[in-house]
């Protein structure tokens, strides 16, 4: 059985096709597994470290500021279209797998073309602007949240989670991450790129912090010299940051609380190690979509949900320090949200 998956761009598309092909090689290591991603995306690091092969084409971002790259956008997805034109024609799979970003876009167009079997995953509550685009030719569509029906047809599933992400023990974590056993550990991510506004809400809430508590910072390779800098003659024993985190299900095991962008991909990680949320949504997602994916964690208990433009280093400082959070109850909220099986339930469909 040969396959083939599109991933591509952020973390948040390109992890659920590592999950499902990690599921698919589990359930049939003879299965041969092609990943289509763009050059300029991360799953040309991602993809091959997860031990999968990648082949590239040309694709873009559509972006809404103008510049050079939005206007050369379309031209630039229109060569990766010919190239994946000409690598599926050569690899034949036995059906494409989609899930988001913009490298999908000409591969599935390809797809199309070619009549290959073509399967959607949609990871946020709202779904992409492609994937409502091209759903119309998908053979079945997989939807990560129950609210997701009233914007797309298809099969709730879930978010398929990395194997590694469940794989981690709690307490040898902690030992190895120089956590104390009564520590209320904090988790703070921004997402790939790092996130400017929690950056400097944790920079600035140091001096407030309790003793207690351990945060494991997250900053991404944007802000991190700036955050040395800043640490530069000030001693704070109980803050570790770090540039970015290859081994992220260590840090999750680990921790009690997690302060995090919402995305969708790192809100199923969360779910499934039944960690308790402090949600700040990036302002400015594409059509507002990671608000959506907040309030459903809000609204069932799983975390609270603060506006970027709420995120002071005062208010981190509150959220952190607040004993009167019922971690336990939260935890239990995001274990009845969870799908820990979504990526079996998608194969028991494909495969």
């Amino acid at each position: 059985m040969k396959i083939a998956i599109v991933s591509g761009g952020t973390g948040g598309h390109i992890y659920p096709g590592i999950a499902i092909a990690e599921e698919l090689k589990a359930h049939d290591p003879r299965a041969e597994i092609i990943f289509i991603g763009s050059a300029e995306g991360l799953e040309k690091e991602l993809v091959p470290k997860a031990g999968f092969p990648i082949r590239l084409i040309r694709s873009r971002a559509l972006l809404r500021k103008l510049s050079y790259k939005a206007i050369s956008a379309p031209f630039v997805s229109l060569i990766g279209f010919f190239q994946a034109l000409a690598l599926l024609r050569k690899e034949r799979p036995r059906l494409l797998l989609s899930t988001g970003g913009y490298a999908s876009l000409p591969v599935v167009l390809a797809a199309k073309i070619l009549s290959i079997p073509i399967y959607i995953h949609e990871q946020n509550v709202l779904p992409g602007v492609t994937n409502r685009f091209y759903a119309r030719w998908a053979k079945k569509v997989f939807l990560s949240f129950e609210q997701s029906k009233q914007y797309l047809a298809g099969t709730v599933t879930g978010n398929p989670v990395r194997r590694e992400i469940l794989s981690y023990d709690r307490e040898s974590s902690r030992t190895k991450l120089g956590c104390q056993p009564d520590e209320r550990v904090v988790l703070v991510v921004g997402g790939s790129q790092g996130a400017r506004t929690i950056n400097r809400a944790v920079m600035g809430a140091l001096p407030l912090i309790n003793p207690g508590i351990r945060i494991i910072h997250v900053v991404g390779h944007r802000d991190y010299p700036e955050v040395l800098r800043q640490l530069a003659g000030r001693n704070y024993s109980f803050y570790k940051p770090v540039e970015y985190m290859y081994n992220m299900g260590e840090a999750i095991a680990a921790a009690d609380l997690v302060v995090s962008r919402a995305g969708a991909t790192a809100i199923a990680e969360f779910l499934t190690r039944g960690l308790p949320m402090i949600l700040v949504p990036f302002p400015f997602s594409a059509e507002g979509h990671q608000d959506l994916n907040a309030q459903v964690v809000a609204e069932a208990g799983a975390g609270l949900f603060i506006k970027n433009s709420e995120l002071t280093p005062e208010k981190f400082a509150v959220l952190v320090n607040d004993q009167t959070l019922n971690l336990t109850k939260m935890k239990g909220a995001c274990r009845s949200l969870a799908r820990p099986n979504a990526a079996k339930d998608i194969l028991n469909v494909i495969a």
